[in-house]
C-alpha cells in the first residue's frame, strides 16, 4: 500500500507541477539544465530582416520574430517571407509604446488595444495567430502580464541583449558570446540596418553550436503551446 500511495502522490505532484507551469505567463529564459538557446528579433519587419533571413537560412536556424503591427502593415511582404521560411512570429504590440513611462488613466485599455491590434493585423495580413508576445522595453509589471493573459498570451523577455548600445561590433560580439548558457533567450533587432549584429551573426551561430547548444524557437525552448 505504501508503494501505491507513493505512486499516487508522485502522480499528483507531477500533475500539479504541469498545471502551474501551464498557468505561468512570464518567461525570461529557458530550462537551466537543457542545452538549448533561442534567437529573437524585435521591432521588424525592417531594413535588416532580409539579411537576417539569409543568414538564418544559410545556417539552417529557426528564430522567433517579435513584430510590430504597424511595421507589418507597412511591409507585409517581408513579414510573409519570415513566416514562409518557417520562423516563429510573435506579437510586439502595435506602435511600440513605452508602458514604463506611460501612466495615464487609460493605460490598461491602451495596453490591451496595442496587443489586440497587432494580433489582428498579423493574423489578417500574415495568417499567423500569435500567442507569444513581448512588450517594448521588456515591460513586465503585473498590469502588463494581466493584459497579455486576458488575450491568451505568454510574455517573453530575454536573458541577454545589447545591440542598441554604443559599443563596437567586436565588443558586442564578445558580450553575446559570453552570455551563451542553458536556456538563453537572445534579444536582437531587425528594424534598423543593424550592421553590428549582421557582422557577427554567422559566427555567433557557429559558436553557439560549437559549445554543444541547439538553437530553437522560443516556443520550443519553453515548451509552450497556444492556450485553448
Amino acid at each position: 500500500m505504501d508503494k501505491i500511495k507513493k505512486s499516487i502522490l508522485f502522480f499528483v505532484v507531477i500533475c500539479l507541477f504541469a498545471c502551474l507551469s501551464n498557468a505561468k505567463t512570464f518567461y525570461a529564459n529557458g530550462h537551466p539544465e537543457v542545452k538549448q538557446v533561442a534567437l529573437t528579433f524585435d521591432d521588424g519587419p525592417g531594413k535588416a530582416t532580409k539579411r537576417v533571413l539569409e543568414i538564418l537560412e544559410e545556417k539552417n536556424v529557426k528564430a522567433t520574430f517579435f513584430m510590430l503591427g504597424v511595421r507589418v502593415e507597412n511591409d507585409t511582404e517581408t513579414a510573409k517571407e519570415v513566416a514562409a521560411a518557417g520562423h516563429e512570429i510573435a506579437n510586439h504590440t502595435y506602435e511600440h509604446v513605452n508602458f514604463y513611462s506611460y501612466n495615464a488613466a487609460d493605460k490598461m485599455s491602451i495596453m490591451e488595444r496595442e496587443i489586440s491590434q497587432a494580433k489582428k493585423i498579423i493574423k489578417d495580413m500574415v495568417g499567423v495567430d500569435t500567442y507569444l508576445m513581448r512588450f517594448p522595453y521588456g515591460y513586465s509589471k503585473p498590469d502588463g502580464l494581466e493584459a497579455a493573459q486576458k488575450q491568451g498570451y505568454y510574455v517573453i523577455n530575454w536573458s541577454f541583449g545589447m545591440d542598441w548600445e554604443d559599443v563596437s561590433a567586436q565588443e558586442m560580439h564578445i558580450k553575446y558570446k559570453q552570455a551563451i548558457k542553458n536556456g538563453a533567450i537572445f534579444l536582437m533587432h531587425d528594424l534598423s540596418k543593424n550592421d553590428k549584429i549582421l557582422s557577427f551573426l554567422r559566427d555567433f551561430i557557429d559558436e553557439i553550436r560549437a559549445e554543444g547548444y541547439e538553437i530553437v524557437t522560443v516556443s520550443e525552448l519553453l515548451n509552450l503551446k497556444q492556450k485553448i
